[in-house]
This record gives structure tokens, sequence and C-alpha cells, in this order.
């Protein structure tokens, strides 16, 4: 753009020295000389502006080389940029996955507590097991040892019972002997009638079984029981063993009644919680007043109150549910054998006190 400036220049120069304008202002000498100025003054500039010009050059390859660098460095700083937005969502994503795993650190270790209260808490658990298993194992030693005494003790009762039966056996033999020795003595068939009314009365009181001797080994039973599913299974048990159940009342006010109508009773069994507005150890009391039965007790509780009223009845025995084969029949032939055995003797008292 300078050498441009500079060469219309020349031309204007050279334009106005064609016209003679200088020369008819000046002479031509003196218009030489200024011309001969002019032109090194020109050229001073030109070379100033060459100078110029080349300092331009090099001041507009610098400046290239600026935009160049600048450029360089603009993509270094979007490279720069885009890594650090890059490490900046990835340094984020690693808090977060620290925060989460700090998280989930904290939820393990809670957990860890839990299950470490929760081991301790088994561990004392087992121990309390392991105890109580301890005494249930002591106590199974002990039942089977109980176990072991009553069997033996069943053992030597059922032994006492059929020695009962032999001595019961001799006792009726004999019995049989003293009244035909009574009979040849002249002891008519009134002999009995002239027993005191008192000695009577207990004969019928007490169902005397001497006076239906077709029926004699029959062993009559009365069941007193108002839950039908254990009376329906007692009374299968007792026909079983070899008993006969005359009835089964379900109240004492029907024990009495049923316990009237029968000409023979042996044994009552009877349980204490029953339906009515007695209870089986009243009903037991009337019935023991009223007919001398023996009576057997039945229940599911063994408290010392109910043990305490039923020893004032003086029964002849004490059965806890669920009832034991062996115990009901030891109970009810040692309750017949002494019924039997008192029935007798009342008889001979009877014959021999007229």
């Amino acid at each position: 753009m300078v050498i441009s400036s500079t060469d219309n220049l020349r031309a204007l120069l050279e334009n106005i020295k064609s016209l003679g304008f200088f020369d008819r202002l000046f002479d031509w000498r003196q218009i030489g000389e200024l011309n001969a100025a002019a032109g090194n003054e020109f050229r001073t500039i030109i070379n100033e502006l060459e100078a110029i010009y080349a300092q331009n050059e090099l001041t507009e390859t610098r400046i290239r080389q600026l935009y160049s660098d600048l450029e360089d460095q603009k993509n270094q700083y979007s490279q720069l940029k885009t890594e650090h937005d890059s490490l900046k969502n990835s340094t984020g994503n690693i808090y977060d996955v620290l925060v989460n795993r700090e998280n989930e650190l904290d939820a393990l270790k809670e957990s860890e507590l839990r299950s470490a209260r929760r081991l301790i808490e088994l561990e004392e658990e087992c121990e309390r097991l392991r105890a109580v298993i301890d005494q249930y194992i002591q106590l199974f030693q002990e039942k089977e040892k109980e176990l072991g005494a009553l069997k033996e003790a069943d053992s030597k009762n059922t032994m006492r019972i059929t020695e009962l039966h032999k001595e019961s056996d001799k006792l009726q033999a004999a019995l049989n002997q003293f009244t035909q020795k009574l009979v040849g003595k002249d002891f008519g068939p009134d002999t009995l009638k002239r027993a005191d009314s008192k000695n009577a009365r207990k004969i019928v009181r007490s169902h005397e079984m001497i006076g239906n001797p077709a029926n004699s080994g029959e062993k009559r039973i009365l069941l007193v029981e108002d839950d039908s599913n254990f009376s329906n299974m007692l009374e299968h048990l007792l026909v079983e063993i070899g008993y006969t159940v005359v009835g089964i009342a379900v109240s004492g006010e029907e024990a009495l009644a049923m316990a009237g109508s029968e000409s023979r009773l042996d044994v009552i069994l009877i349980d204490i919680h029953i339906e009515g507005e007695m209870d089986g150890i009243e009903t037991a009391r009337h019935l023991k007043g009223l007919y001398g039965t023996p009576t057997i007790f039945m229940t599911a509780q063994a408290d010392d109150e109910t043990i305490r009223r039923v020893v004032l009845t003086e029964s002849e025995g004490y059965l806890v549910k669920p009832i034991n084969r062996q115990e009901l029949f030891a109970n009810l032939e040692i309750a017949i054998h002494k019924k039997r055995k008192n029935d007798a003797f009342t008889v001979r008292r009877a014959a021999v006190n007229p």
C-alpha cells in the first residue's frame, strides 16, 4: 500500500513537470535544485517507507505467527477445557461413587453390628435351651426311674392282687363251710332274718353281692363322667379288662339316681369336675353315706386343695388323667377286694349275732 502511494506521488510530480508550471514560476536551475532536493527527500522517504514496509512485513509475519500461536493456544485451551470438563465430570462421578461406597460401608457396619448382637442373643438362647434340655434330660431320667419303680410296684401289686384273690377265695370257702356248720347246728333258714336291723340296713346299703349268687363273679362299675369321648373310651377299656359298666352318669344327681336303682355296685368311678350343682367330691360323699359303695376319683388336676377334699371323703383311690391301664386295674381290684371282704365280714357278723 505504501509503494502504491509513492508511485502516485511520482506520477503527479512528473505530470506537473510536463506542464511547465514550475518553469514559469521559477527558473529552470532553481527548479532543478529543488527537484534534486525533492528527489533526495523522496528517496529518503521512499527508503524510510521501504524500511517501514519491511518492518511492516516482519510485523505482519510476527502477527501471523502470533495468530498461529494464538490459534494453537486456543486449540490447546479448548482441548484442556474439554479434558478439564471430562475430569470434572469424572471427578464428580468418582465422588458420587465414593459417597455411595461410604454409605454402603456404613450400612454394612450397621448390619454387622446387628448380626453380632443377634449372634450374642442366639448364643444366649442356645445356652438357655441347653439348660432346658439338660433339665428335661434329668427329668426324663428321673421319670424313667419312677417308671421303673412303678413297673416294679405294678408287678408287685399284680402279684399281691393274685394273692388277695387266692386269699379271698379261701375266705369265701371258709365262709361257706362256716355257714354250713351253722346250718348243721340247728340254725334254720330264718337265722339271718334275726340279725339286727342295723346290720341288715348296712347289707342293703352296700349293694350286697351275696344276695345274687348267680352273678357273684361279675364286677359292676358305675361311671360318673360328663366328657362323652372320655367316658366311651373308659367304658371300652373297662369292658376289655373284664368289668361290667352298669351305666354312665354325667351329673351328681344322675349318679345318685342310677346308684339307687342298682341292686349291686362294686365300685363308682367318678370325675371331680362334672355337670350339675354338685361336683364329683360332693357327689361321692352322698354316695358313700347312702350306699357305702367304694369310690375312685378321676381328675386332670392334682392340686393340694383338691387332694385334701378327696382325702376327707375316704375314697378308695385317686387317678390322674390320662388314665393308666395298670393303675386303673390295680385301684379297681384293691377296692373290689376290700368291699367284698367287708361284705363277707358283715354277713358273718349278722349270722353269729342274731
